[in-house]
């Protein structure tokens, strides 16, 4: 930077306004050092320590770290809860009380020609009893065992001459009672309707889940290739800058000899600038890559980096059967699986609403001993109860009035849920025949853009060669060389995004297959 200063007679100004100026100018410049260092970012990078990994590792680690497949994962543990929860319904169920009451009531004008004049009635008792309750699944049946024991005490019971001192009337009982569906509510299909939409809500969650799981796997394979690709042309603009750097250096020394012309070297230099700049752009689209492999493992050290330690994947075409494929999607494919449980969990649905449809009659029985003793144990004696006994059977109906508008209104939404649960499975079926359709298309596109690119690769390499020769023989320029040579890392780039290519189009077709989590076992 100069800087001259005038006086008023157009005379150069004293030695110390020239100091002056020069300080000034230092001054400035540094600053403008300074703010240009800031804004390109020399700095701005932060180090990071770089772990290699392979792409097994690195699914691996997906698989156990990744948020959507651990999601998933409790929602199928969630579902799996609710069959126990519907067994539930078929465990005995214990029922036990104990009540100690007191009763005091005045008697009736009837009442007190029978109870002498005592003018009120008065009872105090303990009552017990202990029963088991069971759902039978195979008949819909409800079985209950119940005993019980009432010790109870009237101030009338005391009044009698024979009768021990304070003994209580011990009334015992032991009852079976049955209540059986004839209708609504009775067989084994809609007693375990519950249990068994339970079930398959559980299957259908592991399946939901594994699907997940593919997809999740699915796109990190094809992010890892793209790491892998990021990080090949890192090297390839790296290359660029020595090719640079070497052909500059060449045109230097041609200069010097009066062989090569000053524009030329500036060419050199513009398009190592080029190559500077398209090296820091692959260094940022490497880091970006990084981190959504980062993001998919749920690391947040931002101090370690991922690198890919694979290769690409070898180019190959190999002759694929379409319904063989076909047939081997609808049997491993996990979405569509679901859907077949999904039919299945509503037509089991289904029959359930179509019997809640019919009247409730039901056969109800019941058989029991009684005793009354004195003493508690006499009173339970089987022996003395045995000749008390005491039994009941019997219908009960009940329906509605009219139309049953609750149950046919349920009976038409499980109809349409049906409905709409094949027309889900149709949807997908159809679905995976296009995607294996279009995966199967984008596979052959990309070995035939490979192959075409790999000659173009061959040519280039060899007009290089024939460049360089003419150049050598004074017959070419540095402008050409530069050309060549940046073609030819250019064909070698546009060449990997064909195997990336590929790449992606070989895992979609295996997850469209449904064999894709065969390669991380």
């Amino acid at each position: 930077m100069r800087v001259t200063l005038m006086n008023d007679k157009n005379k150069p100004a004293s030695k110390c306004m020239l100091l002056a100026a020069s300080a000034f100018a230092l001054m400035v410049g540094t600053t403008f050092m300074s703010w240009a260092q800031g804004v390109t970012g020399t700095h701005a990078t932060v180090p990071r320590v770089v772990v290699s990994m392979g792409l097994q590792e690195f699914i691996a680690k997906l698989r156990a770290n990744n948020k959507n497949i651990l999601s998933k994962k409790g929602d199928a543990n969630i579902a799996a809860t609710g069959i126990d929860r519907a067994a539930g319904a078929f465990q005995p169920i214990g029922n036990a009380s104990v009540v100690r009451g007191m009763s005091r009531q005045k008697n009736t004008f009837e009442e007190e020609l029978t109870r002498q004049g005592l003018g009120t009635y008065e009872r105090e008792g303990n009552d017990f009893s202990v029963g088991v309750t069971q759902l039978v699944a195979a008949t819909g049946a409800k079985l209950e065992g119940k005993v019980s024991l009432s010790r109870s005490l009237t101030n009338t019971d005391r009044l009698d001459p024979l009768r021990p001192t304070d003994a209580f009337n011990n009334r015992s009982g032991a009852t079976i009672s049955l209540t059986q569906p004839l209708a609504r509510d009775a067989g084994n299909e809609v007693t375990e309707a519950r249990l068994n939409v339970a079930r398959l809500d559980t299957t259908a969650a592991k399946f939901t889940q594994r699907d997940t799981e593919t997809n999740v796997v699915a796109e990190a394979v094809v992010a890892y290739y793209e790491l892998v690709a990021a990080q090949q042309r890192v090297t390839a603009e790296a290359e660029k800058i020595r090719t640079g750097e070497r052909l500059l250096n060449e045109a230097q020394n041609l200069r010097r000899i009066g062989r090569l012309a000053e524009s030329d070297i500036w060419e050199v230099e513009n398009s190592l600038a080029r190559y500077k700049s398209a090296h820091s752009e692959a260094l940022q689209n490497e880091r970006e890559r990084g981190n959504r492999l980062r993001t998919m493992l749920l690391l947040d050290d931002s101090g370690q980096g991922i690198r890919a330690s694979d290769d690409l994947p070898t180019v190959e075409n190999k002759a694929v059967d379409f319904d063989a494929t076909l047939r081997t999607a609808l049997e491993r494919r996990d979405d569509f699986q679901m859907r077949k449980v999904q039919v299945e969990r509503e037509g089991i649905q289904l029959a359930y609403s179509k019997n809640q449809a019919l009247p409730r009659i039901d056969l109800v029985g019941s058989y029991g001993l009684n005793g009354l003793e004195y003493t508690t144990s006499r009173a339970l004696a089987a022996n003395r109860m045995s000749d008390y006994p005491s039994w009941t059977l019997g219908l009960q109906i009940s329906a509605p009035l009219g139309t049953n508008l609750q149950a046919e209104s349920d009976l038409k939404a499980a109809q349409l849920r049906r409905e709409d649960a094949l027309l889900n499975l149709k949807a997908v079926e159809v679905q995976i025949a296009n995607d294996l359709d279009t995966a199967l298309a984008m596979r052959t596109s990309m070995v035939e853009r490979w192959n075409l690119w790999h000659q173009v690769q061959k040519r280039e390499t060899r007009q290089l060669a024939v460049e360089r020769s003419k150049f050598a023989e004074g017959r070419s320029d540095m402008r050409e060389i530069l050309l060549r040579e940046e073609r030819v890392v250019n064909v070698g780039l546009s060449l990997r995004e064909q195997q990336v290519g590929f790449a992606r189009a070989q895992t979609v077709f295996e997850a469209a297959q449904g064999t894709l989590m065969d390669r991380f076992r």
